[in-house]
């Protein structure tokens, strides 16, 4: 792994979010079934864990969060689509960056 990643990403994180994935194929179905055909809205339910997180400050709220939304990047619906962007097609940061300093 580069020295970037090292430092600046999660392996627990993923590791947390696979083991979440393979649970809930047990308790609640297919992944496949419920997102792809809508069945289960994935952002609004991404919000949901992360509305959980403000108030409790669990971090699996968020771990779960994340697993809601690669579900939606996997199985988008009509209309979504991915198109890479620049600085200027970002919505930006709350807060200053330091390298914005």
């Amino acid at each position: 792994m580069g020295d970037v990643l090292k430092h600046e990403y999660s392996e627990q994180f993923d590791n947390e979010r696979k083991h979440r994935v393979e649970v809930s194929f047990y308790k609640y179905g297919s992944a496949r079934d419920n997102f792809a055909s809508g069945r289960v809205d994935a952002l609004a339910t991404a919000e949901l864990c992360i509305d959980a997180f403000k108030h409790d400050h669990n971090l699996e709220h968020i771990v779960d969060a994340a697993n809601y939304l690669m579900f939606r990047y996997k199985y988008p619906l009509d209309g979504d689509f991915f198109k890479p962007t620049d600085s200027s097609g970002s919505v930006g940061t709350v807060g200053t960056p330091i390298n914005m300093e």
